[in-house]
């Protein structure tokens, strides 16, 4: 009998009180497991609070885990009409004086016969097909045209060649408004000298299109020469040298390799004024970005200190106090900044992040003093990026490093590669890295042993030369702040056996235990209370039944 039905009339007693007072009592197990389960659900969703954090700070790490990303530099010039510049990591601060004599122009030429449309007479009306043969910068190459094919199926079918060398086509309306107002023009993909287009009309398979000649070499006029760009740098080379051609030369205006570390973008002639390039570090950009990753690390550091914290004063711990994976947590990251950085040596101006201004606060968190940040920039902007970045450097021209994993540790390493005489690797050869014996991919490059300092390192082999050889010396390998963090939190939270992932998977099983058991106190406790309602329905029948005697027996 529920509850709610075993009245009391009889006794006078509130039976539904009763047993709640005893189902007080017996859930008190229950309580308990409750109270453990809330525990575990609150620990799950702290350490999904760290496992944000820690992406966060992952997240920032990969932003600028090369010196590309850090060392941002900045480029100015004097007249962006003629030409502007772009620098990476490797361009030395300075200025330049650039003049431009020459653009850069691919070779374009006009076909003089024209017709009275694009879309209706045929260029090819022989009932058969036809060739059109060109060559384009030495590489030679047939157009087939079909019968009936107008002016437009001619542009087309260059235009969509699979196999086309480099040449496009386009159609001109002259504007005279006559017979002969449209005309085809090939243009070259490419500007530079070499790259010319010469109309083939002798040989084995010359062209015959149209009727007799009217497509032949004589027929085209070059409307645009092919030459190469034309620059002086600096007043190199200097005319009074008496050099056939005093100028330096590139087949495109994107000039590359003339500054080391500077793309110049041409983009028209400046006469005999020169234009001034100027070359800076932006030292506040490269501050924003560690300020940025700093920022990532406190936030991790700080919401694991709130976490794992215990007040004397109050006796109130965090909810992770007792954890002591979150307390090491914090001492890995944070022994990362103690410590130089791997692959540093004596050579380099700066080893540690403290020498750049980089200090540790109470509690494991981190600031940076940003005048000795911008002094340690301008005495050696490379050797700080270290310190955050991952590079890397090799003692030969021809090997370098190509890729690394988590698993590569920062170091110098010395290797020797045996080489055939195309210049690939030789299998047979002596091959090693730090040591051990390399593994071979392909023809270039070589990956560090596994279970190695050295694993996940790939060394590319570049154009030797003079082989069969081989060729030793030594790699270096920096693993900076940003790069040693990615590695560590990649670590701690790789899905199949990183520790968080683990961690909260141990939580997981404990509530889906807890549930388990609860769902079994639940059956047991309801039959309790059914039996605590029999026993009192019961009594206070018997009570009832008692009664009506004693009313009968008072009345005799």
């Amino acid at each position: 009998m529920p509850v709610g039905n075993i009245t009391g009339l009889s006794s006078g007693l509130q039976w539904a009180d009763t047993v709640k007072l005893l189902m007080d009592l017996e859930n008190r197990p229950v309580d308990s497991l409750k109270a453990r389960k809330t525990t575990f659900q609150s620990q799950l969703t702290n350490w999904g609070a760290i496992e944000s954090k820690l992406g966060a700070l992952k997240s920032a790490s990969e932003s600028v885990d090369s010196a590309d990303e850090l060392l941002v530099k900045s480029i100015k010039s004097s007249d962006i009409d003629v030409l502007s510049a772009t620098a990476d990591s490797t361009a030395i601060a300075g200025t330049h004086d650039v003049l431009v004599n020459q653009l850069a122009t691919n070779n374009v030429v006009a076909h003089k016969t024209g017709w009275a449309d694009a879309d209706t007479t045929p260029v090819n009306s022989s009932g058969i097909n036809k060739s059109f043969s060109v060559d384009y910068a030495g590489e030679a190459y047939t157009f087939v045209i079909p019968t009936g094919s107008t002016l437009t199926d001619l542009v087309n079918l260059i235009n969509n060649d699979p196999d086309n060398p480099g040449v496009g086509a386009s159609i001109l309306n002259d504007g005279s408004g006559g017979a002969l107002a449209y005309h085809i023009i090939l243009s070259g993909d490419d500007a530079g000298a070499d790259n010319i287009i010469t109309i083939i009309d002798t040989g084995p398979n010359p062209t015959d299109l149209g009727t007799g000649t009217e497509f032949d070499a004589a027929e085209w006029d070059e409307t645009q020469v092919a030459q190469n760009a034309e620059i002086r740098v600096d007043g190199f080379p200097d005319p009074a040298w008496g050099w056939a051609n005093p100028w330096i030369e590139s087949d495109s205006n994107e000039v590359t390799d003339i500054i080391p570390g500077v793309t110049i973008n041409l983009k028209d002639v400046s006469a005999t004024d020169p234009i001034k390039i100027e070359i800076s570090l932006d030292k506040a950009a490269a501050k924003t970005k560690v300020d940025a990753l700093i920022k990532a690390f406190n936030d991790v550091v700080g919401t694991i200190n709130t976490l794992t914290s215990y007040n004397p004063e109050t006796s109130t711990a965090g909810p992770l106090a007792s954890d002591s994976f979150a307390k090491s947590l914090r001492s890995e990251l944070t022994g990362i900044l103690a410590n130089n950085i791997p692959g540093t040596t004596d050579d380099d101006r700066f080893r540690s992040l403290g020498e750049v201004g980089v200090e540790i606060s109470t509690g494991g968190t981190i600031k940076v003093d940003t005048e000795k940040f911008n002094e340690a920039l301008d005495i050696d902007a490379v050797a700080v990026a270290r310190l955050f970045v991952f590079d890397s450097a090799s003692t030969s021209s021809f090997v370098s490093v190509a890729g690394h994993s988590d698993d590569t540790v920062g170091g110098q390493y010395a290797f020797t590669i045996t080489y055939d005489a195309a210049g690939n690797v030789d299998t047979g050869g002596t091959n090693t890295i730090g040591g051990e014996n390399a593994i071979v991919h392909g023809n270039s490059l070589l990956g560090g042993a596994a279970e190695s300092d050295v694993q996940g390192m790939l060394a590319l082999l570049s154009n030797p030369g003079d082989g069969p050889s081989s060729i030793s010396g030594n790699l270096t390998i920096y693993t900076g702040l940003a790069s040693l963090l990615t590695s560590k939190i990649n670590k701690f939270t790789a899905p199949d056996e990183g520790r968080i992932p683990m961690t909260k998977e141990r939580i997981n099983d404990s509530i889906e235990n807890l549930d388990d058991r609860i769902d079994s106190w639940t059956v047991r406790l309801k039959t309790v209370e059914e039996a605590y309602n029999r026993r009192f329905s019961a009594m206070e029948t018997l009570i009832g039944q008692l009664r009506t005697q004693s009313n009968f027996l008072s009345g005799i």
